[in-house]
């Protein structure tokens, strides 16, 4: 008999439909019957991304560090911090910028404020701020309160600056309108007292430099510019608050102004201050630069530094070009005439004019020069040698691949200069002093005299002489 299939079709039917059902709801493919797009959504994991391959070079956890600090990164995540700290109902707005770099978890931060006035018989500056309760998020964020603004050395900082020379509780009808248009800009700076040492000096102008950076890079969401622009460096001047002397590097703070400096003591009376906006930078003790000095790091560039020496090396006219591969190695050694004195100085400076006839030596006292006289023979430097102290710091304005030699108190184990030679691409080399009294010694490195035995300081030199040599970059006879 011949099966009727007639009679099994439905049932084949229905047992079809029901194992396509199930497929489609199992696989979740009933998008088959969805409109077409024209752009369809590739599907991606969620989950926890597996390692890559291990011939892939990782960014490093120093690589990291270095950018943070020395790097762009560090502008960058200041500029990610703003906080308008006014309340709403104020006729000011003062936003301030966060950085945490520091090991022990201090909080830097500088400030702008706008629109404020001048009063010249309190010589305060005021603002109409009622501050604000910072959000959960904010406060999450790690932004401090504006009391836990920290406090620094030298009485500097923004705590200091707002604590004694500007008032937030100005009444807002007696302040200049908002600028809309023209814009311009005081700049608050408290110095240190050590107004003659170039490290200290250095830190706190090339933290101000990195402040005004960073407000060229951020938008004020109030006005949809940015907070400073390069047109407004022409209506930009610099008020120093504290008494100090001008000092030797007193005319590098209009590297960021085209108006003279001007002193606070010297402001107009009774008329309102040519400036509505008020700029509280960031203090030299904040400069990362000074951050971990008693420690050693691998870092071997810093954007932030290159820039820095550039702009003030322009600022001076002094020649960029690369060395005439023609002229002599030039050795300087750092004069010191007061303190931390390296004993036979004069004569082991004579035995290496001996040694090295090829090598032209001098010996410099910094202190007696004007600083863009400083600078030059810095710029001319392939060698810098000296004791520990702050002659060192005109390695910033040595030419990339040059050489420092340090010579260390005994019982100093500072890091800095080693670190900020690393940062400019030149050789480092270091040897500490004899441990032995001298006859200025008074058991403190800041002030006593040093000494070295002959042999190991030629060593020494012999050394550094020896690296520049080695770069085989110089047209010289390197054997007579």
């Amino acid at each position: 008999m011949v099966p009727d299939y007639s009679l099994r079709r439905p049932r084949v039917a229905v047992a079809l439909s029901v194992i396509l059902f199930v497929v489609l709801t199992v696989f979740g493919i009933q998008s088959l019957w969805k409109p077409h797009r024209e752009e369809s959504v590739i599907p991606y994991h969620t989950g926890h991304a597996l390692p890559l391959p291990q011939d892939y070079q990782q960014p490093s956890d120093e690589l990291a560090f270095c950018d943070k600090r020395f790097g762009l990164q560090y502008l960058r995540a200041l500029s990610n911090t703003s906080v308008n700290y006014c309340d709403a109902d104020s006729c000011s707005s003062l936003t301030c910028f966060h950085s945490q770099t520091a090991e022990n978890g201090r909080v830097d931060s500088f400030c702008i404020g706008v629109p404020a006035s001048f009063d010249s018989l309190g010589k305060t500056f005021q603002m109409d701020c009622r501050f604000r309760k910072l959000s959960i998020d904010e406060s999450t964020k790690g932004i401090p309160r504006f009391e836990q603004f920290p406090s620094y050395w030298y009485e500097t900082g923004p705590r200091y600056i707002f604590d004694k020379y500007i008032r937030t509780d100005a009444n807002g009808d007696n302040l200049p309108p908002s600028p809309r248009r023209s814009r311009s800009f005081s700049i608050l700076v408290k110095r240190e007292e050590k107004i003659t040492n170039l490290w200290h000096s250095l830190m706190e102008i090339s933290a101000l430099y990195m402040t005004l950076d960073v407000l060229r890079i951020t938008q004020d969401q109030a006005t949809g510019m940015a907070f400073l622009t390069a047109e407004d460096l022409q209506d930009t001047q610099v008020v120093i608050l504290d008494d100090h002397p001008d000092g030797p590097f007193y005319d590098m703070w209009t590297l960021f102004a085209s108006k003279p400096i001007v002193r606070i003591n010297e402001l107009p009376t009774n008329e309102i201050l040519d400036a509505n906006t008020l700029i509280i930078p960031l203090p030299g003790a904040s400069n990362p630069l000074w951050q971990g000095d008693w420690k050693v790091h691998s870092c071997d560039h810093s954007e932030l530094l290159r820039a820095f020496s550039e702009r003030v090396l322009k600022f001076y006219s002094i020649d960029q070009e690369p060395k005439n591969l023609d002229s002599p190695l030039i050795l300087t050694f750092v004069d010191r005439k007061e303190k931390r004195r390296l004993i036979n100085k004069d004569l082991y400076v004579e035995k290496l004019r001996s040694k090295f006839p090829a090598v032209k030596i001098q010996m410099v006292d910094f202190a007696t020069l004007s600083f863009v006289e400083q600078i030059r023979i810095a710029r001319r430097t392939d060698i810098l040698v000296g004791v520990h102290g702050a002659g060192l710091t005109h390695a910033l304005f040595q030419r990339p691949g040059s050489a420092v030699v340090e010579i260390i108190p005994h019982s100093l184990a500072h890091k800095g200069f080693r670190n900020l030679a690393k940062l400019l691409g030149h050789g480092y080399f270091s040897s500490h002093a004899d441990d032995r009294p001298t006859t200025t010694a008074k058991d403190a490195w800041q002030t006593d005299d040093v000494s070295i035995e002959e042999d190991r300081f030629m060593t020494l030199l012999e050394i550094a002489v020896k690296s520049m040599y080695n770069r085989g970059l110089l047209n010289n006879d390197v054997i007579r």
